[in-house]
């Protein structure tokens, strides 16, 4: 979780250094790395704690509950230059299909019935970024961030996928493509398939994977490799 110091500078609406923050360890892997933001503050030299923000290898941003950038680092600013996230100010640009998902996760953020999400986020034909999003009672209204790009999988990765959850040739061809971005209609025509077959192949990796729907199977897949 963030914070042993109050944070009240944050629910002003105001993007404050971040030596305001102090963060200890927390369970999610995402954030693991924070620990030495915990102790670069706990010495009492903000710069350092500052800098460590600034320059780590993490894309970090602040947000407010309804998705508006606040702050972010230079490795946050370089997505948003590229326009993979965090672009124009927003999180998620309104007309992205991720859109809804990410609001979902911010009203649960925002109501205290969730502490922490992950979203998969497709910036480009394939390029994906994991994003997962944060809060902690001493921030009120502020939401905290970070972006990690991830490669599409290859073949290797996916055999390997395709034996741990029993998937069948054609379903780990289908799971292949669409990782790496590819639409039910796309993956028909490359593997000369029906749209229908395609779908079924679909519903039976979600089925042997224990998730929902096509992005809680791509999610996985990206977490697991």
């Amino acid at each position: 979780m963030i914070g042993e110091r109050s944070l009240a500078a944050f629910s002003q609406g105001k993007a404050q250094p971040v030596d305001q923050l102090l963060i200890k360890p927390i369970a999610s892997a995402a954030f693991a790395d924070t620990r030495s933001f915990l102790r670069a503050a706990s010495r009492g030299r903000h710069s350092e704690t500052d800098a460590w923000f600034e320059a780590d290898d993490t894309a970090r941003f602040i947000l407010d509950t309804s998705g508006r950038v606040l702050r972010t680092n230079a490795k946050a600013r370089a997505l948003a230059d590229c326009g993979m996230v965090g672009s124009r100010g927003v999180f998620i640009c309104a007309a992205h299909r991720s859109r809804a998902e990410l609001d979902a996760l911010l009203r649960g953020l925002a109501d205290g019935s969730r502490e922490s999400g992950r979203i998969l986020f497709r910036a480009g034909d394939d390029e994906w970024c994991i994003l997962d999003l944060m809060t902690t009672p001493e921030a009120p209204n502020r939401v905290f961030a970070t972006a990690r790009p991830v490669k599409p999988l290859d073949v290797a990765r996916i055999t390997a996928l395709g034996a741990v959850f029993g998937l069948t040739r054609a379903e780990t061809a289908v799971l292949l493509h669409l990782t790496a971005g590819a639409t039910p209609k796309d993956i028909g025509r490359k593997l000369e398939m029906s749209i229908h077959t395609v779908r079924a192949h679909l519903r039976s990796i979600c089925m042997r994977m224990g998730v929902k729907g096509i992005n809680g199977a791509l999610r996985l897949s990206f977490q697991m490799s």
